[in-house]
C-alpha cells in the first residue's frame, strides 16, 4: 500500500526531506516522530537506521554517542556502539 499525499507530506517536513526519502521512512514503517528523531542524531540512511531500531538503539542515545552519521556512513559498526560505545563516543553506553 502506497503512502497518502498528506502522510508523504507530514514525513517530508518532520525530516526536512524529500518526498522519496519520505516514503523510505514511512515504507519502513516509522513514524514522523521517530524518523525526525533519528534524523536530528545524524541518521540519514533508512536501512542502517532500521539496524539501530532492530538493536534497540534510540534516537537519544545515538545522539549521545555522537555517532549517527558514522554509523550511517559504515563507518562504524553497530557492534562497536553495543559492545563499547564506539572507537569515538563522547559519553559511555547506556544500556
Amino acid at each position: 500500500m502506497s503512502p497518502s499525499p498528506h502522510d508523504l507530506a507530514e514525513m517530508a517536513a518532520a525530516i526536512e526531506g524529500t518526498e522519496v526519502a519520505a516514503r523510505q521512512w514511512l515504507q519502513a514503517g516509522f513514524s514522523p516522530g521517530d524518523a525526525a528523531a533519528y534524523v536530528r542524531a545524524g541518521c540519514f540512511d533508512v536501512d542502517r537506521t532500521e539496524e539501530l531500531r532492530r538493536a534497540h538503539i534510540t534516537p537519544g542515545q545515538i545522539a549521545a554517542l555522537g555517532l549517527g552519521w558514522d554509523f550511517c556512513a559504515g563507518k562504524v559498526a553497530l557492534e562497536e556502539l553495543r559492545v563499547n560505545g564506539g572507537a569515538q563516543a563522547k559519553t559511555p553506553v547506556l544500556w
